[in-house]
């Protein structure tokens, strides 16, 4: 039996890019986690993401003095959002 717990989860609504494939995706994230984000993007969700795909976040915050990308992977993919966990970041 596993005791892990979950990372709590923060109600963020902040602009953001989601980076797949080479293709950006202008969206809002809806909460945030030590562990993964849920956004929901402003265009239709393509039906080329899929659970388990690569994917890059960047938050489009002009408070950050130093841009981060969360290098990412879909786990979650439904009519209006998309949920990502983080496994690594860069600062750029």
């Amino acid at each position: 039996m596993s005791n892990k717990v979950p990372s709590p989860r923060i109600a963020i609504k902040e602009k953001c890019t989601l980076s797949f494939n080479g293709l950006d995706f202008q969206g809002v994230s809806e909460n945030v986690s030590l562990s993964g984000a849920l956004i929901k993007l402003n265009d239709k969700i393509t039906n080329n993401i899929h659970p388990g795909d690569n994917c890059d976040l960047m938050f489009n915050n002009e408070r950050h003095f130093y841009p981060i990308k969360y290098i990412s992977k879909v786990v979650r993919v439904d009519s209006e959002n998309i949920g990502i966990q983080f496994f690594e970041f860069d600062i750029l």
